[in-house]
């Protein structure tokens, strides 16, 4: 099995990362909050280059149905 990590999404602070991991977490999707590395990291700061949320390659596009409807 392919177990590829790709951004799903990014999200303008790391709070909203979170409520959207929890979703895709309920529905059984492994979703991380991929956090900066080699530097410090603010929890709930919002970064210039947003907050990404990865998922496995395999989950990608269940993924992406679950956020388009709980979150646009």
């Amino acid at each position: 099995m392919n177990d590829n990590k790709i951004v799903i999404g990014i999200f303008e602070n790391e709070l909203y990362a979170i409520i959207a991991k929890r979703e895709l977490r309920e529905a059984g999707i492994n979703a991380n909050i991929l956090k900066q590395v080699g530097g410090i990291f603010l929890p709930f700061v919002k970064r210039a280059d947003g907050v990404p949320l990865m998922v496995p390659n395999t989950q990608a596009e269940e993924a992406k149905k679950i956020l388009q409807t709980k979150f646009i």
